[in-house]
């Protein structure tokens, strides 16, 4: 699955803006002058008429100016002596109150005051409610450890099962940097089909990766850049990523989405964890994830699930939607804690190794065979891969292949069969007709379908 679902995106900008509106006597009196019939939302359905025009008018009803002042003074009084005696009891009870309320009004309200003051233990991942400035020192932390990932991929689609190279983006986390490797985990969906993939860490450079390893049943894998290359492309400050402890992390704490949205490059969300150790399937798959309502949105995926001390602690997975579009705030992270496991054996082990020619092929079947008046059975080239063994073999779009190492195929499925038999490597030898009627043989060594790019 490709995070390229960008395409039909509108953009607003907008700002939230409050009036500010001077009362004054005169106007302050056409405010309270209003009639029945001007607000018809003072009348009670069910009510006696005479009940609602007596609504009404007691809202029109005019005070007088000394009335009103004295009415007003002797409130004040009264609040001031409540609030005085409330004072009075918080300080003989806790003289830390006062700072905390002082806090409160002057809009510098954290918990650490709390914690500092009584000497308690802080929360796991950090505070519940940091300020706007320790956020931002969050993401400058850690966002040079975070990449941008753009995909180029070979898709069949159509009525006529026409080949088309498609485009996606997604995100990755630097997990560590071992000489000149520089190794990246993402999401396995991200990479899955690609047959180019390359990097990018400020958004203005872009190097190719090579394959590590991947696991679908996880939705992990593991990709590589190299150092000099990076170096070679004005980045410097290479630096992997902190990765936390997801099994500390509480429901209610703040975390911080980074990523990749919409393939227009990094973003920071803001949100808090939902719930813990929640079950969901994905494209069949049962995965066992932290639940956020920070925004997870196409091109997150792979990336960034941070706590307030900037740890990794979650890699950005999949959001819930509704076909109407009803539900929000319902995105998922991998926990880095079952994550590592993946991580570490993918950078140790590599993928299992799978043969692979490079060519897109359709079964010469009866209704190809009305279209497209071909007699021949065998398998149709639609479309052969860049850089490929089957481009470096020479084979073309149009050729029709009959049999492989002298066994003949008449249908995908059997070609498939003959090639996983092989391992990366191995030379095999392709019958093929060229031009419907020209007989001839090419030799092609199989690459590693996990290298692909």
């Amino acid at each position: 699955m490709l995070d390229n679902e960008n395409k039909n995106f509108d953009e607003t900008d907008g700002a939230l803006t409050e009036k500010s509106t001077e009362v004054s006597e005169d106007n302050f009196t056409d405010i309270r002058e209003y009639s029945a019939d001007e607000h018809n939302d003072v009348v009670e359905e069910g009510v006696p008429q005479e009940e609602n025009l007596y609504t009404a008018k007691t809202v029109k009803k005019k005070y007088s100016y000394k009335k009103s002042i004295a009415v007003g003074l002797a409130g004040i009084i009264l609040g001031g002596a409540s609030m005085g005696y409330f004072l009075g009891i918080g300080l003989n009870a806790s003289s830390s109150l006062t700072g905390t309320v002082e806090n409160i009004i002057n809009g510098d309200f954290s918990f650490d005051n709390i914690d500092e003051e009584n000497n308690t233990e802080p929360l796991a991942g950090g505070d519940l409610a940091p300020s706007s400035s320790s956020i931002a020192n969050t993401v400058k932390s850690v966002e040079n450890s975070i990449v941008n990932i753009n995909i180029k991929a070979q898709v069949t689609g159509g009525w006529f099962g026409q080949t088309y190279e498609s485009e996606g983006s997604g995100s990755g986390i630097i997990y560590k940097v071992d000489g000149d490797k520089v190794y990246i985990v993402t999401n396995n969906h991200v990479v899955e089909d690609a047959t180019t993939v390359s990097i990018s860490v400020t958004g203005n450079e872009q190097v190719n990766a090579k394959l590590v390893g991947k696991d679908a049943t996880a939705d992990l894998a593991v990709i590589y850049v190299s150092k000099s290359d990076l170096e070679k492309a004005g980045i410097t400050n290479i630096k992997a990523a902190i990765f936390g402890n997801s099994d500390n992390m509480l429901v209610g704490e703040n975390v911080i989405a980074i990523g990749n949205a919409l393939g227009r490059g990094k973003t920071a969300t803001l949100g808090i964890i939902s719930a813990a150790n929640k079950t969901i399937n994905i494209d069949g798959k049962k995965l066992t994830m932290l639940q956020t309502d920070a925004a997870i949105n196409p091109g997150n995926s792979g990336g960034a699930l941070v706590n307030t001390n900037g740890e990794v602690i979650g890699i950005n997975t999949a959001k819930y939607s509704s076909y109407n579009n009803s539900v929000e705030g319902t995105g998922y992270a991998i926990p880095v804690t079952t994550a590592k496991e993946v991580i570490n054996s993918l950078v140790e082990k590599g993928t299992v190794d799978k043969p692979y020619l490079g060519i897109s092929g359709y079964t010469i079947d009866e209704n190809f065979r009305r279209i497209y008046n071909v007699k021949e059975q065998g398998v149709f080239i639609g479309n052969v891969e860049s850089n490929s063994a089957a481009e470096k073999a020479g084979l073309q779009v149009s050729d029709i292949i009959t049999a492989i190492d002298g066994t003949p195929v008449t249908k995908v499925e059997e070609l498939s069969a003959q090639i996983s038999k092989h391992k990366s490597g191995d030379q095999i030898v392709l019958t093929i007709l060229r031009n419907i009627d020209q007989e001839m043989t090419v030799r092609a060594t199989l690459t590693n379908l996990n290298e692909q790019f």
